[in-house]
Protein backbone atom coordinates (compact mmCIF):
# COMPACT_ATOMS: atom_id res chain seq x y z
CA UNK A 1 0.00 0.00 0.00
CA UNK A 2 1.37 2.94 -1.63
CA UNK A 3 0.48 5.55 0.81
CA UNK A 4 1.16 3.18 4.26
CA UNK A 5 4.44 5.11 5.24
CA UNK A 6 2.55 8.87 4.96
CA UNK A 7 -0.58 7.16 7.49
CA UNK A 8 2.04 6.05 9.57
CA UNK A 9 3.85 9.10 10.27
CA UNK A 10 0.57 10.72 10.64
CA UNK A 11 -1.29 8.52 13.25
CA UNK A 12 2.63 8.88 15.16
CA UNK A 13 2.81 12.37 14.81
CA UNK A 14 -0.94 13.02 15.89
CA UNK A 15 -0.26 10.51 19.07
CA UNK A 16 3.08 12.47 19.74
CA UNK A 17 0.91 15.72 19.49
CA UNK A 18 -1.54 15.01 22.66
CA UNK A 19 -0.86 17.76 25.03
CA UNK A 20 -0.44 15.81 28.50
CA UNK A 21 1.63 18.35 30.35
CA UNK A 22 -1.06 21.53 28.95
CA UNK A 23 -4.05 19.15 29.77
CA UNK A 24 -2.91 18.25 33.48
CA UNK A 25 -1.43 21.68 33.87
CA UNK A 26 -4.60 23.06 33.49
CA UNK A 27 -6.21 20.26 35.73
CA UNK A 28 -4.38 20.39 38.45
CA UNK A 29 -3.22 24.00 38.57
CA UNK A 30 -5.19 25.87 36.38
CA UNK A 31 -2.12 27.10 34.51
CA UNK A 32 -1.00 27.55 30.80
CA UNK A 33 2.57 25.77 30.99
CA UNK A 34 3.11 27.04 27.79
CA UNK A 35 3.75 30.41 29.79
CA UNK A 36 4.81 28.70 32.83
CA UNK A 37 8.30 28.11 34.17
CA UNK A 38 10.98 27.09 30.65
CA UNK A 39 7.64 27.54 28.69
CA UNK A 40 8.44 23.82 27.76
CA UNK A 41 5.11 21.44 27.32
CA UNK A 42 7.16 18.61 28.84
CA UNK A 43 7.32 16.62 32.02
CA UNK A 44 10.48 18.50 33.65
CA UNK A 45 8.85 21.64 33.29
CA UNK A 46 5.45 20.56 34.84
CA UNK A 47 7.55 18.43 37.31
CA UNK A 48 9.70 21.64 38.58
CA UNK A 49 6.41 24.44 38.14
CA UNK A 50 3.35 21.89 38.46
CA UNK A 51 3.81 19.62 40.79
CA UNK A 52 5.17 16.38 41.63
CA UNK A 53 2.03 14.38 40.48
CA UNK A 54 0.99 16.46 37.51
CA UNK A 55 4.99 16.12 36.45
CA UNK A 56 5.12 11.99 36.96
CA UNK A 57 1.61 11.84 35.21
CA UNK A 58 3.40 14.02 32.10
CA UNK A 59 6.34 11.86 32.30
CA UNK A 60 4.38 8.49 32.36
CA UNK A 61 1.87 9.75 29.44
CA UNK A 62 5.20 11.04 27.21
CA UNK A 63 6.83 7.57 27.65
CA UNK A 64 3.63 6.06 27.09
CA UNK A 65 2.66 7.67 23.93
CA UNK A 66 5.78 7.05 22.64
CA UNK A 67 5.24 3.22 22.93
CA UNK A 68 1.93 3.29 21.79
CA UNK A 69 2.81 4.77 18.35
CA UNK A 70 5.27 2.28 17.77
CA UNK A 71 3.59 -0.86 19.08
CA UNK A 72 0.39 -0.03 16.89
CA UNK A 73 3.10 0.33 13.68
CA UNK A 74 4.50 -2.65 14.63
CA UNK A 75 0.64 -4.63 15.51
CA UNK A 76 -0.87 -3.13 12.02
CA UNK A 77 1.95 -3.45 9.69
CA UNK A 78 4.20 -5.52 10.83
CA UNK A 79 6.66 -3.87 9.02
CA UNK A 80 9.91 -2.75 11.15
CA UNK A 81 11.25 -0.01 9.10
CA UNK A 82 7.51 1.80 9.42
CA UNK A 83 8.09 1.05 13.38
CA UNK A 84 11.09 3.65 13.11
CA UNK A 85 9.00 5.83 11.31
CA UNK A 86 6.39 6.03 13.88
CA UNK A 87 9.07 6.64 16.55
CA UNK A 88 10.71 9.37 14.74
CA UNK A 89 6.74 10.58 14.21
CA UNK A 90 6.02 10.16 17.84
CA UNK A 91 8.88 12.20 18.62
CA UNK A 92 8.11 15.03 16.03
CA UNK A 93 4.52 15.31 17.09
CA UNK A 94 5.53 15.92 20.69
CA UNK A 95 8.07 18.06 19.88
CA UNK A 96 5.92 20.29 17.94
CA UNK A 97 2.47 19.73 19.18
CA UNK A 98 -0.18 20.46 16.27
CA UNK A 99 -2.96 21.77 18.94
CA UNK A 100 -0.87 23.82 20.33
CA UNK A 101 1.00 26.03 17.50
CA UNK A 102 3.52 23.58 17.24
CA UNK A 103 4.78 24.14 20.61
CA UNK A 104 5.91 21.40 22.60
CA UNK A 105 8.15 19.47 24.75
CA UNK A 106 11.64 18.49 24.20
CA UNK A 107 10.72 15.01 23.06
CA UNK A 108 13.13 12.48 25.76
CA UNK A 109 10.24 10.68 27.36
CA UNK A 110 8.43 10.04 23.92
CA UNK A 111 12.14 8.57 22.53
CA UNK A 112 12.25 6.59 25.49
CA UNK A 113 8.68 5.21 24.71
CA UNK A 114 9.98 4.38 21.43
CA UNK A 115 12.66 3.03 22.22
CA UNK A 116 11.24 1.13 24.81
CA UNK A 117 9.05 -1.02 22.37
CA UNK A 118 11.72 -1.04 19.22
CA UNK A 119 14.87 -2.08 21.08
CA UNK A 120 14.63 -1.60 25.38
CA UNK A 121 18.28 -2.36 25.56
CA UNK A 122 18.72 0.92 23.80
CA UNK A 123 17.00 3.03 25.97
CA UNK A 124 19.55 1.80 28.83
CA UNK A 125 22.53 2.79 27.07
CA UNK A 126 21.52 6.12 26.09
CA UNK A 127 20.27 6.69 29.02
CA UNK A 128 24.02 6.10 30.05
CA UNK A 129 24.99 8.38 27.23
CA UNK A 130 23.18 11.20 28.14
CA UNK A 131 24.16 10.48 31.93
CA UNK A 132 27.80 10.85 30.87
CA UNK A 133 27.63 13.91 28.93
CA UNK A 134 25.26 16.14 31.43
CA UNK A 135 28.51 14.61 33.82
CA UNK A 136 30.81 16.40 31.91
CA UNK A 137 28.84 19.22 31.01
CA UNK A 138 27.40 19.91 34.52
CA UNK A 139 24.29 20.81 32.91
CA UNK A 140 21.51 18.07 32.65
CA UNK A 141 19.43 20.04 30.32
CA UNK A 142 22.74 20.84 27.72
CA UNK A 143 23.77 17.41 28.74
CA UNK A 144 20.44 15.90 27.53
CA UNK A 145 20.38 17.58 24.31
CA UNK A 146 23.81 17.26 22.91
CA UNK A 147 24.21 13.53 25.04
CA UNK A 148 20.84 12.73 22.59
CA UNK A 149 23.23 12.99 19.42
CA UNK A 150 24.90 10.17 20.38
CA UNK A 151 21.79 8.19 19.44
CA UNK A 152 22.57 7.09 15.93
CA UNK A 153 26.16 6.11 17.13
CA UNK A 154 24.48 3.67 20.19
CA UNK A 155 22.15 2.16 17.55
CA UNK A 156 24.54 1.79 14.60
CA UNK A 157 26.57 -0.46 17.34
CA UNK A 158 24.13 -2.18 18.52
CA UNK A 159 21.72 -2.95 15.40
CA UNK A 160 24.05 -2.11 12.28
CA UNK A 161 21.55 -1.76 10.58
CA UNK A 162 20.83 1.96 7.98
CA UNK A 163 17.35 2.11 9.13
CA UNK A 164 18.15 2.45 12.65
CA UNK A 165 20.94 4.82 12.34
CA UNK A 166 18.73 7.28 10.01
CA UNK A 167 15.90 6.93 12.77
CA UNK A 168 18.22 7.94 15.71
CA UNK A 169 19.83 10.76 13.95
CA UNK A 170 16.29 11.89 12.60
CA UNK A 171 15.53 11.75 16.55
CA UNK A 172 18.68 13.31 17.52
CA UNK A 173 18.35 16.08 15.67
CA UNK A 174 14.32 16.59 16.55
CA UNK A 175 15.55 16.76 20.10
CA UNK A 176 18.61 18.79 19.95
CA UNK A 177 16.39 21.49 17.82
CA UNK A 178 14.72 21.92 21.16
CA UNK A 179 17.67 22.04 23.48
CA UNK A 180 19.58 24.96 21.07
CA UNK A 181 18.17 27.52 23.54
CA UNK A 182 20.36 25.57 25.90
CA UNK A 183 23.59 25.69 23.70
CA UNK A 184 23.17 29.01 23.02
CA UNK A 185 23.30 30.05 26.67
CA UNK A 186 26.28 28.06 27.32
CA UNK A 187 27.91 29.86 24.29
CA UNK A 188 27.07 33.00 26.12
CA UNK A 189 28.93 32.39 29.32
CA UNK A 190 25.70 31.52 31.33
CA UNK A 191 26.21 28.03 31.47
CA UNK A 192 30.09 26.73 32.33
CA UNK A 193 32.14 23.23 31.27
CA UNK A 194 33.83 23.70 34.59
Amino acid sequence: MPGLPWLVLAVAYLLGSFPSAYLLARLFRGVDIRVTGSGNVGGMNALRNVGFWPGLLTGLLDVGKGSLAVYLAQRFTGNPGLSLLAGVGVVLGHNYMIWLGFKGGKGLGATAGALLVLSPLTVLYALLGLALVSLLLRDTNLGSGMGILLLPLILWLQKGEAGWVWMGLAIGLIVFSKHLGDLADYLKGRRQLF
